[in-house]
């Protein structure tokens, strides 16, 4: 790795552990995480994930204890709507704190008879209307950032490497009548979610007279539209980057799968992501490599207008050529998470790695 690099981003991502420690006496925080039993509100959740998706108490505790131990007042919603009536009633403005902010940790689950796209877009929108500050992205890139097809559009037109995309809608087929052309290999994935949901062995095909029947199949299966993507052989590199006036991208780390370690031709799904140890991470060797990532990183984040922290996942081909292939707008924050194994690179443990993310957003709106 690059030493000057990284000793330059440690000392920022310190600095943002520290605005935390400053504002905590000062500040409210609020969580707003879905919770596993709201599943029995829509059938399609069940489809999604939803449930095993949901962060752990565990987890919650964790991120809670992180800030309380600050001296701040922390507060923990099971979902928009409890919020959203805690800020109507001004219930949350009676806090007697002079810093309210919250945490978007609410998810997408975009399927037939679920949640509607957009979704992780009301937080954001709702807390500027009430003056309280969003950690997170704006309410446009949870938007388009939750979108697979348009955000890759949009960072091939800024000149980013991505893969040859296409897009396919159950009610109207092909996106502009575009469909991929025979003979090369491409992966479907949804085109919404995130955690690979949909994505299985046999997701990944080369395209013939079938692909617009295995296109449709997908969407019906997922109950949404499917992105597909020309599929690139190799390995799967995630790189988080926190914005904090400047943009912070902190060491690459390498995804390995349990079921085939290594294996260019393996993909992740949703079963790696739920498994006990499926993915593991693993900090990338070549330096020319990290610093190409990096900066393809924080110009993919730039491009998206992203905020708070994110990620862009990249696969790097065997040629060393890396491309874009998916973002993250809220990555995950646990222990085991790619954002986490990236920042404990630098030395950080998990509540100061829980600080500097809400740091970062604090930070970046003047607090």
């Amino acid at each position: 790795m690059a030493d000057g690099r990284d000793d330059t981003t440690r000392q920022s991502i310190e600095r943002l552990v520290g605005v935390s420690r400053r504002a905590g006496p000062e500040l409210a925080l609020f969580l707003v995480y879905d919770r596993a039993d709201r599943v029995d509100e829509r059938p399609g959740l069940r489809r999604a994930y939803f449930a095993q998706r949901c962060v752990s108490d565990e987890q919650l505790r964790q991120t809670v204890e992180a800030f309380r131990s600050l001296g701040a007042y922390v507060e923990l919603f099971a979902g928009e709507r409890p919020f959203i009536e805690a800020l109507a009633s001004g219930r949350l403005h009676a806090i007697d704190r002079r810093i309210r902010a919250v945490y978007n940790g609410i998810e997408g689950s975009i399927a037939h008879d679920a949640f509607r796209p957009g979704r992780k877009a009301l937080l954001p929108a709702v807390a500027d209307s009430y003056g309280v500050r969003c950690i997170n992205s704006s309410a446009y890139a949870c938007a388009l950032g939750r979108h697979k097809f348009h955000y890759l559009t949009v960072l091939r037109h800024l000149g980013l490497p991505v893969p040859d995309t296409w897009h396919f809608r159950p009610e109207t087929g092909w996106a502009g009548g575009l469909e991929p052309p025979h003979g090369i290999k491409v992966i479907a994935k949804s085109t919404y979610e995130s955690w690979s949901v949909g994505v299985t062995d046999d997701s990944v095909f080369i395209v013939d007279d079938t692909c617009t029947q295995r296109a449709a199949d997908i969407a019906h299966e997922i109950g949404q539209a499917v992105t597909v993507q020309e599929f690139i052989a190799g390995s799967e590199v995630c790189v988080p980057v926190l914005d904090a006036g400047e943009r912070l991208a902190t060491p690459p780390v390498e995804a390995v799968l349990a079921k085939a370690p290594r294996d260019p031709e393996a993909v992740m799904t949703i079963d790696d992501n739920l498994a006990d140890g499926g993915v593991t991470y693993v900090s990338v060797e070549d330096q020319a490599l990290a610093e190409r990532l990096r900066s393809l990183a924080v110009r993919a984040f730039e491009g998206l207008e992203l905020g708070g922290l994110g990620r862009v996942d990249f696969r790097v081909g065997a040629e060393g050529n890396p491309y874009v292939f998916d973002i993250g707008v809220s990555p995950g924050l646990s222990t085991g998470s790619s954002a986490f194994a990236s920042f404990e690179e630098l030395g950080f443990d998990h509540p100061d790695f829980l600080r500097a993310v809400v740091g970062g957003g604090l930070l970046e709106r003047g607090g």
